[in-house]
């Protein structure tokens, strides 16, 4: 039962992310910024668990991991800008994120 839950509100979220993505970028963009996905989890994992030790290192790496992914977001907008496709440009940034997550991990040991 708890999994159609978290699938529905997963759901949700992007649903209203991409409706208002398509009336306007800048609305779309706020809710996206949010951090409803990660409020939501640690809600969840809290009512799951009841472990805030769990939940504060979560928050603590999330937190981390958002560092190498804010290159990609203005690099996926240019590539998209210059004509790239956009299955090329999802395809590259992907890639981009993963080589900047691995050396991101290498560099916080």
């Amino acid at each position: 039962m708890m999994l159609i839950i978290k699938t529905l509100i997963s759901v949700f979220i992007i649903v209203c992310v991409t409706e208002l993505g398509r009336k306007g970028s800048t609305l779309g963009a706020i809710l996206l910024a949010l951090p409803i996905v990660s409020f939501t989890t640690y809600t969840i994992l809290w009512f799951e668990t009841k472990n805030t030790k769990l939940i504060a290192d979560l928050a603590q790496n999330n937190f981390l991991y958002v560092i190498p992914v804010m290159p990609i977001l203005p690099f996926f907008s240019w590539m998209l800008r210059s004509g790239y496709g956009f299955f090329v440009t999802l395809f590259v940034s992907i890639l981009l994120t993963a080589v900047l997550f691995i050396l991101f991990d290498h560099f916080m040991k």
